[in-house]
């Protein structure tokens, strides 16, 4: 490899080919706990530290990515996906709704069911036209936010990226890991919940690390 930084590249891309599934349930079953006495680690030794910085989130925006593997093309490479719903509590705060914003892109599929239960005259009122996307993007705060009821009025039909979010595409940085936005306090919650887990990743990259070399040698 021509450099190190090329080098925990390929350790990360063969970790989340080889270990996705078997870090995930790791992850679910709790063993991070016992390695985590067995060595001292960042996530305990700088917990306040990291926790600090994950909580700028709440007024700086940007992603944290999370020790679970992002899904790619291959079957059941969602288990990373499917861990993080299970441990994911919304705290139905409504931040990620009626937060005034650049707006939310709806596709096709959006536009008619909702236009369907509204009506296309009255959502093309809440939304602009973008003609570089080809697409209505609808205005935020978010126009069915109900304020009185602190939830959404057309939940069962929202829009696709509402039924993903937090969850957003994974960063350069860290290409095979969720990540979350951190404006959300749940996904905050859930990204200090689970600085322990990196220990579990680290050990997978140290073993793959170690059995590139040994390859090699």
């Amino acid at each position: 490899m021509s450099s190190s930084s090329d080098r925990i590249s390929q350790v990360r891309r063969l970790c989340h080919r080889l270990c996705f599934s078997s870090c995930v349930e790791d992850k679910r079953q709790g063993r991070h706990v016992e390695l985590l006495r067995l060595r001292p680690h960042w996530s305990v030794l700088k917990k306040d530290e990291q926790i600090a910085k994950i909580d700028q989130g709440e007024k700086v925006p940007f992603d944290i990515s999370l020790p679970l593997p992002a899904r790619d093309e291959r079957e059941g490479s969602d288990a990373g996906v499917r861990l993080f719903w299970e441990r994911f509590q919304c705290q139905q705060c409504g931040r990620c709704c009626y937060t005034p914003g650049a707006g939310l892109y709806l596709d096709k599929e959006d536009f008619e069911r909702i236009a369907g239960l509204v009506g296309k005259k009255k959502l093309k009122a809440l939304c602009r036209y973008e003609k570089a996307l080809q697409a209505w993007v609808l205005r935020q705060p978010c126009p069915f936010y109900d304020n009185d009821r602190k939830g959404c009025t057309i939940y069962e039909i929202r829009p696709l990226t509402c039924t993903k979010y937090p969850l957003h595409p994974p960063l350069q940085e860290m290409p095979y890991n969720l990540a979350v936005d951190a404006f959300c306090p749940a996904a905050r919650s859930l990204a200090k919940d689970t600085l322990g887990w990196w220990i579990i990743c680290e050990n997978n990259w140290a073993a793959i690390l170690q059995k590139l070399a040994r390859d090699q040698s």
